[in-house]
């Protein structure tokens, strides 16, 4: 599983950087794992598929409408500046990077009270001096949110997903 997930996210690194539309990788054993791209610039979708079953990433650049699995949501206000959201035997996740003029600690306040509302458990939180961070988890799906100053208030990344 762990070789699957490398091979996957470097074919769709490679593919995404080429801007190539299909792409055959295989090792010396003969499996195959082919990477199909549509679209380019700000929006693409990739689909990778492989002998244990497809998956589909689909990038966006600024101001794409984020949808989060697991109820989550764009902080208020924010930019949304980049999403990756992917897709795989029925799962979902996804990871959206925002900026506000909201501080550091307003942001993770606003966040640990929406997830706990949602039923998630704050298992871990880090706060340095540059970055917080809490991550959680609730029926089997996870998230992960870091917030970092930046020139005009946070850098907000939240990734979540099932499974």
């Amino acid at each position: 599983m762990k070789r699957n997930f490398l091979i996957i996210t470097t074919a769709s690194l490679v593919l995404a950087a080429c801007g190539g539309e299909k792409t055959v990788y295989s090792d010396t054993e003969g499996n195959e794992v082919r990477v199909t791209r549509e679209g380019d610039g700000d929006a693409s979708e990739i689909e990778i598929t492989s002998a244990d079953g497809k998956a589909t990433i689909n990038v966006n650049g600024a101001g794409a409408d984020a949808k989060l699995p697991l109820g989550l949501a764009v902080y208020p206000g924010a930019k949304v500046v980049s999403t990756m959201m992917t897709n795989s035997d029925g799962k979902s996740g996804g990871m959206v990077v925002m900026e506000s003029s909201a501080d550091r600690d307003t942001v993770v306040a606003w966040y640990r009270k929406a997830v706990e509302a949602k039923g998630f458990k704050i298992e871990s939180e880090i706060t340095t001096q540059d970055m917080r961070a809490i991550a959680g988890t609730k029926d089997g799906g996870s998230f992960s949110l870091q917030v970092a100053p930046a020139d005009s208030g946070s850098s907000i990344t939240l990734i979540a997903g099932e499974g």
